[in-house]
Formats: structure tokens, sequence, C-alpha cells
């Protein structure tokens, strides 16, 4: 169709460098276009941290419910110090690539949340005009970013060039040093689910440090981000199947009467069955098992003599 790219003229088009405009903004059109190409990787590495520091929250929190992955944007430094006011919980983790630090964010109601129920409390609301953390508060944001930096080690190792480790935390991003208001960050935000209080958990890494590494992590998430996702999606489908419970019904023989003779039934009346020892043990209507009633330690149990060859499923009596 004339007029039309094909997309090896949109590849080409989008790999040309931008030009700096005059009045020295950053055209975020590359940039974008990046990021949705690693979206697929950059997601399963959030999917792996979120999965992993569930279970490390939980280990201070046990009503912890889920991390999940809410939306991974691109956004300057300026604005993510209008999305996160003070006070929040922030820690610079060091190891990315080019001498960047990956940054954690707990936004303040998580903080708050987290460590009412930490000392037994059920998260109730915190007041509003706190404009600082409390001690207690800070000390225990410290040990749980320290907890966390196995999972942050272990969701980034493709990327990391170092061991992480917290270079400095702070209260407020505007207090943040090293970054530039016009800076691009690749930003992701997570939702922590605790009873029916979400709050939010911010990783954030700076443009730079995915730029510098966005072929090899593009060629990762390509050969081998979808096999080992789906390989470990059915193990753990399998496993929770295998756990799901089931009721398991004992089907006595069945016999047929008149609709006149069932009419007329009262207490006492007796009604033949072929062998009253013979049951078939059912799983949702449908015949599995066949064996013998009885009992069995003073208990009422069936005696499996083998399996039930009906294909169609039983029809209650």
């Amino acid at each position: 169709m004339s007029g039309v790219l094909d997309p090896e003229e949109l590849e080409a088009l989008m790999d040309e460098e931008p030009k700096a405009s005059d009045d020295g903004k950053y055209n975020l059109a590359r940039q974008d276009y990046a990021v949705q190409r690693l979206i697929p990787t950059l997601s399963l590495i959030q999917s792996q941290f979120g999965n992993a520091a569930v279970e490390r929250v939980r280990e201070f929190v046990s009503s912890v419910e889920s991390i999940r992955t809410d939306r991974i944007t691109v956004m300057k430094f300026d604005e993510l110090q209008n999305t996160l006011p003070a006070p929040c919980s922030i820690s610079l983790i060091s190891g990315m690539p080019l001498s960047s630090d990956l940054l954690i964010a707990f936004e303040s109601e998580l903080v708050f949340n987290l460590v009412d129920r930490y000392f037994g409390g059920h998260g109730g609301e915190a007041d509003a005009a706190r404009e600082q953390f409390s001690t207690s508060e800070i000390s225990f944001m410290e040990i749980l970013v320290g907890a966390l930096l196995p999972d942050i080690a272990m969701a980034w190792k493709s990327v990391m060039t170092s061991a992480p480790a917290v270079s400095s935390q702070c209260t407020d991003p505007r207090l943040l040093e090293g970054f530039n208001e016009a800076d691009s960050l690749v930003a992701t935000r997570f939702e922590v689910a605790i009873g029916e209080f979400t709050g939010g958990l911010w990783s954030v890494v700076p443009w730079s440090a995915i730029d510098a590494v966005r072929d090899s992590l593009a060629d990762s998430g390509a050969s081998t981000g979808k096999k080992p996702a789906s390989e470990e999606w059915r193990s753990r489908l399998s496993q929770r199947v295998e756990e799901a419970p089931v009721e398991l019904v004992a089907q006595l023989p069945k016999t047929q009467l008149s609709l006149q003779r069932v009419a007329n039934l009262k207490k006492g009346d007796v009604i033949p069955l072929v062998s009253a020892e013979d049951v078939l043990l059912c799983v949702a209507g449908q015949a599995l098992l066949k064996g013998h009633f009885g009992s069995h330690q003073g208990q009422l149990a069936v005696q499996i003599t083998g399996s039930a060859s009906a294909k169609k499923p039983m029809q209650e009596g």
C-alpha cells in the first residue's frame, strides 16, 4: 500500500538518534519505544521481585496477601517527586550499571500500616497531618529494606554489576542526591494488599542504567523469559490442582419403585436392595471406584475393591 511504512522501515526510523531541540528538552519518543520493547523482560523481572518480596515481607507482617505489579512507566525525576509526597520511605540501592542506584520507595500509608501491624495493631489509619516518620518506623523500614536485598539481587541478576547494598535512605524525594529534575526514570509501582488495605511500593531505575544494557536485556527476555515462566506456571498449577479439595460420595446400590409406592412410604417401611454392602465412590457425580461397605476402627468405612468402569455420570438415586 502506497505511503505506508513496512516493519523494516519503521524499525530503521525509530532507531534514529533524536536531535536535541533548541530549548534543551529531551525527546522521550525514543525511550518510550525502547521501553515498549523491553516491557516483557521488565515485567518478568518485576514479577520475580514481587513474588519473592511478598514472602519476605510476610516474615515481618504475616497478613500481607500479595504484591503485584500495578504499572511500568517512564517519567521524569520531577514527576516522581510529585507522585511520592513526603514522608515516604526511600532507599537507594547500589549495584546497577554505570554506578546508578536502584530506588525502592514505600508510600507513607503503606509504611504506617506495616509498622502498626508489626507491633500488633490492625493497620488503622495514621494521622494525615504527620510530616515525619517516628524513630520506630524508620528503624523498621531500614531492617525491611535490608531483608529485601537478596530478592532485588535475584530479580536483577542479569543487570546488576555488583551485589546490591543500601547506599542511603531518606523520607523526602526532594532530598535525594545524584538526580536532576530532567533525569528520565523507568518506574514500576507495585500494589501491596493487606486485607482491605492497598498501598504502593515503587521500584525505580534510571533510564541510563537500562539503556546501557537494553540489548542484552531484550535478548535475555526473548530467549529465556517465556519458557521458564511457562514451566513454573505449569508446575504451580499442577500442585494447586492436586491440593484442591473434592467431595467423595459413597453411593449405595440403586433400585426402582413405582411413584405410587414412593408416595405411600412411611416410617418403618423396608426398601429391598440387591446388596447393601456394595457401594460406588463418586466425585462430582462421576463413579471412580467400587468397594464394600463396612466399618473400620469403630467408624463407617468403604474397602476399595477396584475401579468403576462407568463412563457416564451417576444419577442421584
